[in-house]
């Protein structure tokens, strides 16, 4: 499998190379057509590559397909472009199978699984794998593991004839609009600690040059201790991947029609640093927000959410979030001076209520809106997954 590797990332960089030399050198942009043929002479001509299974070498074509129309759409869309790079070997560790349901083969107790060009191979899982499409072979920390992708049916759950809003945040990582507040574990923060050891241990016995390029990267104690540190970090991973799956089956299973927020996690976590001409301010304070907000993986919360929800035929609704934190969701009425810290106290009725609460209420009232088409809903709404 690590043959595997190496030859089908030799052959994305090689792909790269000459689409990139062709328009530099000549202006001609070489099509993904073109090199599907010459990929199907080399291997007539070159044993190493002929020895790997032909789907995974489609699948590196197809990958740089995609690398490029990437590019080409930043490009489109005024953002930073980000030409394809070329991949080391710490960069490349999986290799495709469009068809994994013809290539891939398991025996009868799926105790193990045939890998073209590699054989039989025992399999570690906790369930049984159903039909699938495509599927991967990944390396991971010295571990190997085997991804499908499946289609499953949707097995809905009970009508609850309920609606249910939910606000992100840093303190509490989702408050709902029944009063329900879920705790922000803050795993990175946790892990701090043990995540900094392994740092300076790594650093102990890593060895640069003048220009800080490290001298040692095949030494033993130093790739011990950097399997270390990616060991701690995927432990803490881990754990917040399990933490978000509970919290978002829990939450699915409370409501029929569930309100989200609609947030630009991009602008939200930009950096602060700015220029050596306009420098920004309050860098510090608005890195340690970064962190936070990192830590409580919003966007991964708000993918669970809706894959669960997704299964299990609910309805999920995206509203405008602004100014859900100042509107009181009582009377409607918008003041920066009803929001005192973790209460809102509405200053023209009177209403209090915890913050992150009140902002789940006003979130569940505008998907309500949006529901009806009403004028004042805030535009249209993205609504899927509609309950039967």
């Amino acid at each position: 499998m690590h043959f595997i590797l190496d030859v089908t990332r030799e052959l994305y960089n090689a792909l790269l190379q000459e689409r990139r030399d062709a328009y530099r050198d000549r202006g001609i942009l070489v099509s993904s057509n073109q090199q599907y043929a010459e990929l199907t002479a080399l291997r007539k001509e070159d044993a190493r590559v002929a020895a790997v299974y032909r789907e995974n070498e489609d699948a590196v074509l197809h990958r740089l397909d995609l690398a490029m129309q990437a590019f080409f759409r930043r490009i489109k869309q005024g953002e930073t472009p980000g030409y394809p790079r070329f991949k080391s070997f710490v960069r490349w560790n999986q290799f495709q199978f469009s068809h994994a349901y013809r290539a891939l083969r398991f025996d009868r107790p799926q105790g193990r699984v045939t890998i073209p060009g590699v054989g039989r191979v025992k399999l570690r899982k906790g369930r049984s794998v159903p039909a699938f499409g495509r599927g991967w072979i990944v390396a991971k920390n010295q571990r190997w593991y085997a991804c499908f992708e499946c289609e499953r049916d949707a097995t809905p759950l009970a009508r609850q004839g309920t609606s249910v809003g939910i606000d992100r945040g840093v303190h509490v990582l989702a408050a709902t609009s029944e009063g329900q507040l879920i705790d922000n574990r803050a795993f990175g923060v946790r892990n701090r600690q043990r995540i900094a050891r392994h740092h300076r241990d790594l650093e102990s016995v890593t060895w640069r040059d003048a220009a800080g390029r490290v001298c040692n990267r095949q030494d033993p104690q130093r790739k011990a201790a950097a399997l270390r540190l990616a060991r701690a970090k995927e432990r803490e991973a881990n754990r917040r991947r399990d933490y978000l799956h509970k919290m978002a089956r829990r939450i699915v299973r409370s409501a029929d029609v569930i309100a989200l927020e609609t947030l630009n996690l991009r602008a939200m976590t930009r950096s602060a640093k700015g220029t050596p001409e306009k420098p920004g301010r309050n860098v510090a304070a608005k890195a340690g927000l970064n962190r936070a907000i990192l830590d409580a993986s919003f966007g991964q919360s708000e993918r669970l959410i809706t894959e669960k929800a997704e299964e299990a035929a609910r309805a999920i609704v995206r509203v405008d979030a602004r100014f859900s934190s100042q509107e009181c969701s009582r009377c409607g009425h918008v003041a920066r001076e009803s929001r005192r810290r973790r209460r809102f106290a509405c200053v023209a009725c009177g209403f209090t209520c915890h913050a992150d609460v009140n902002a789940a209420l006003v979130i569940r009232r505008r998907a309500q809106l949006a529901l009806l088409r009403l004028p004042d809903a805030g535009g249209e709404p993205v609504v899927q997954h509609r309950a039967a």
